[in-house]
């Protein structure tokens, strides 16, 4: 019997993995999909995400298969696009290359690879012991643990099961893209149009190849109807107000869709269990913190299995303290989710933010903080500066 089950191998899963079977624990992760897998949201890791690659010995080795990345370039028609100069490397990175990477070195370690579906949870006197799993021959079985981790992503299995699911409020958008061809050179900048409700963003994942969405509400979502594809172009077109378009460009692969972009949890705990990840809670992509959460959220579940399975008697306290962190992070990059929420869905105050970074430099670096990108800010901090470019 491993000493911990994680459902989900993505970076959350996997790099709670790797931590884990580095330390001596046996550990199982039960993942249903082939990797690589193409994977289009994440694929711009900022600062933050490198130094937290670099705590498990896999920065070197993204740096040297990433694109470089410079700054942010923000364009709210029709106003020229501002441009804000990272402070520290950021880079581009294929999710199928990361994912995979993070994968075999937790596999290399010592952790255990199952093909398979987690289908719910396994319960003992009140507490979870292992996961019901679904393997590639349709067999169930079950796959009993001291701990197991929900590692599942947006809409998480385990989360649900364990009745952790949270009803979503407000706004719901979703994400349409893939990987494209002809947008040509952004010259070493993430490019985000944005107004009226959603925004158009490109990330560069080399020259010419560039990594695309569309971002919109559910209700213009349902609007194009069957014409997704074109609903996609012209909303782009809209947003870039000429500067880009989808004419003349080659998709690389199947559209993807993402969404509803929004996913909440009551706590990210239970009794013998952890969520990580998306599936203890989603924010919002304009701010580009997915694998920063995936691999914090990762290395701070492992430090608290490590930490409960040397002392049980504090076990519980020591899992309702890591749901106390993951609900506080979250909090904070919540509340400067909604201010991007704001900016995109009033073209106003959109306006007036770009042209408030323009005239007044020091505010970039609220923005910065916002996508990870700047100096890391204490929690109340973040919001109250970002309210500064609108008030």
């Amino acid at each position: 019997m491993p000493d911990i089950v994680i459902a989900g191998g993505g970076p959350a899963g996997a790099s709670c993995a790797l931590a884990l079977a580095r330390a001596g624990r046996s550990v199982t992760i039960v993942e249903r999909a082939q990797f690589p897998r193409q994977k289009v949201c994440g694929e711009y890791l900022n600062a933050s995400v490198l130094r937290a690659l670099d705590d498990l010995g896999m920065g070197a080795a993204a740096r040297g298969l990433g694109y470089a990345l410079d700054g942010v370039r923000i364009v709210v028609a029709p106003l020229d696009p501002l441009e804000l100069r990272f402070p520290e490397p950021a880079l581009a990175l294929e999710r199928a290359t990361l994912d995979s990477a993070l994968l075999d070195a937790a596999v290399t370690a010592g952790a255990r690879l199952v093909r398979g579906r987690a289908e719910d949870v396994v319960m003992e006197d009140g507490r979870v012991s292992g996961l019901a799993v679904r393997d590639e021959r349709g067999d169930l079985t079950a796959i009993r643990a001291r701990f197991a981790i929900g590692a599942d992503g947006i809409g998480s299995l385990v989360a649900r099961r364990l009745g952790l699911v949270q009803t979503a409020r407000g706004k719901q958008r979703f994400a349409l893209g893939g990987h494209y061809r002809g947008f040509g050179d952004l010259g070493g900048c993430v490019e985000m149009h944005v107004g009226q409700g959603a925004y158009f963003a490109l990330n560069p994942l080399s020259g010419d190849r560039t990594n695309v969405m569309v971002v919109v509400a559910r209700d213009r979502l349902a609007q194009w109807s069957a014409t997704v594809n074109d609903g996609m172009r012209t909303e782009a077109a809209r947003l870039a107000g000429g500067r880009r378009s989808f004419d003349g460009v080659e998709r690389e692969g199947p559209r993807v869709s993402i969404g509803p972009l929004d996913f909440r949890v009551k706590r990210a705990w239970a009794p013998g269990a952890l969520l990580a990840g998306d599936a203890a809670g989603f924010v919002n992509p304009f701010t580009g913190q997915g694998v920063e959460l995936a691999l914090r959220s990762g290395a701070d579940a492992a430090a608290t299995i490590l930490a409960a399975t040397g002392d049980a008697s504090k076990e519980d306290a020591l899992l309702a303290a890591y749901g106390g962190r993951r609900a506080r992070e979250l909090a904070v990059r919540r509340r400067s989710a909604t201010f991007v929420n704001l900016l995109t869905d009033v073209p106003v105050l959109a306006r007036r933010a770009a042209e408030r970074l323009r005239r007044v430099p020091e505010l970039n670096d609220a923005l910065l903080a916002a996508l990870g990108a700047g100096k890391t800010l204490e929690a109340p901090f973040v919001p109250w500066r970002l309210a500064r470019l609108v008030l």
